[in-house]
């Protein structure tokens, strides 16, 4: 350490005693202003609002925003980042150091020796730890909107599927109704000896495995209310009435690429934390640099002393050096992940858009599927009456019936959920995409 002291008395020591008191503090307003979440409203009141008019799911959506505990934690996270912001300015600021010592009467009794030291020049040190906290603050609010994100595509999946579980559920119970009375047709004919034994018992058979497949569809439709509720927070929430088929739009896939890139929270997060590490870079070689500080300085001996200190100092040889390039290979690591991250979003959206595309299609074709199925089953009926078509064919009718029909559900059920993915994930909530511009 290199000292360039004057000395000096100076007749101000009764205000040093007042310095800590009128330093002007970093504000929270200024932490919020310059590193505040660019659109983390925005995100939360788009992402509220309903596609096609569902009230039910926008209300369950706004409730698991609003409730959802990682939701809670990520907002303490962002606001111990922000505090690491004002953290980082009071670096610019006089530090103080005081001593008093109480000796015995020969050493001179007592003794107090303070000083106080002012940064002036620091090579980017402190500059570059405030960019580091801003940077990281970013990345802790990018964080947040990632699980306000996977939340409400969460609740959106669970509310699809136990709607899509619940229309099922009605359709086996028509189709379980429909054996029934199937299997009382038979057993009258097997009691007026028209049909033989093993109709009857095939019209059993076929009616206990649709009751099976009534309890397995309880079963989940319970399992899917019981997730929904534990993400939206309420034990009686209530998913509502099915919802109306939203309009089911082509999706321009060049565009929602775009849009996703742009938006995605996890890409936010890997190019916050890039510059948090290119800062840390610039930080660490900085601390390889000497540093000039103005310093004022009294106690018993020398009485009042002011002027500028040089410092150079290092540990651990020459740690400083190989800690840089250590940094700059963080930095280099994140902006890579930043360009893998690009990959993954472009692949996964692609994805979604096929199985959206697929499911818009499937839907045409199984509600047609599921009209000639009916169709079908009624002439078969009739045929069989009069002697033109056998008791297994009716059954097969029936059951054929009862599948096109569930394909028709789950068909509307999988486009809706790839809709909700999509528009979610690109910022783009709600429906349609091209009526919201990124923020």
């Amino acid at each position: 350490m290199f000292h360039c002291i004057s000395g000096g008395r100076w007749p101000f020591l009764p205000a040093l005693t007042l310095l800590a008191a009128i330093v002007p503090s970093p504000t929270r307003a200024q932490d919020i202003a310059e590193a505040a979440p660019t659109g983390v409203q925005d995100v939360i009141a788009a992402q509220a609002v309903n596609p096609a008019g569902d009230l039910h799911l926008g209300m369950l959506l706004e409730q698991a925003v609003t409730s959802h505990p990682s939701i809670a934690a990520a907002q303490a996270i962002i606001r111990a980042a922000g505090t690491d912001i004002r953290t980082a300015r009071w670096q610019a600021f006089p530090s103080f150091s005081i001593q008093g010592l109480w000796l015995d009467q020969r050493a001179g009794s007592q003794q107090v020796s303070l000083i106080v030291d002012q940064p002036v020049w620091t090579g980017g040190r402190i500059s570059s730890s405030i960019r580091r906290a801003k940077a990281q603050h970013r990345a802790m609010i990018a964080a947040y909107q990632a699980t306000v994100l996977d939340v409400m595509v969460n609740v959106s999946q669970s509310y699809r599927e136990y709607h899509r579980l619940d229309r099922k559920s009605a359709i086996l119970q028509e189709s379980l109704a429909r054996h029934r009375e199937l299997v009382e047709t038979m057993e009258r004919r097997v009691n007026q000896e028209i049909s033989p034994l093993a109709d009857l018992e095939l019209a059993r058979s076929r009616t206990a495995q649709i009751e099976q497949q009534v309890a397995t569809t309880a079963a989940q439709r319970l399992s899917a209310l019981q997730k929904l509720r534990e993400l939206v927070g309420d034990p009686g929430a209530d998913p509502g009435s099915p919802p109306a088929s939203g309009p089911l739009a082509h999706f321009d896939t060049d565009e929602l690429v775009k849009r996703t890139l742009a938006f995605d929270p996890g890409r936010q997060r890997l190019m916050s934390e890039a510059d948090a590490a290119q800062a840390e870079a610039a930080s660490t070689r900085a601390a390889i640099l000497p540093q000039l500080s103005a310093q004022y300085s009294y106690d018993e001996t020398y009485g009042h002393r002011a002027g500028l200190v040089l410092k150079a100092q290092s540990s651990g040889g020459l740690s400083s050096i190989t800690n840089a390039a250590a940094a700059r290979q963080r930095q280099e690591a994140a902006e890579l992940g930043v360009a893998a991250t690009e990959r993954n979003l472009r692949e996964r959206t692609v994805s979604d858009i096929a199985e959206y595309d697929s499911a818009r299609n499937r839907m045409a074709s199984t509600r047609t599927a599921r009209d000639a199925a009916e169709n079908v089953t009624q002439s078969y009926m009739r045929q069989f009456v009069s002697g033109r078509r056998t008791w297994l064919d009716v059954m097969n009718a029936v059951r054929e019936a009862t599948t096109a029909e569930s394909d028709a559900v789950d068909a509307a059920a999988s486009a809706s959920e790839a809709r909700d993915r999509l528009l979610m994930r690109s910022g783009s909530w709600p429906f349609p995409v091209q009526d919201r511009d990124m923020q």
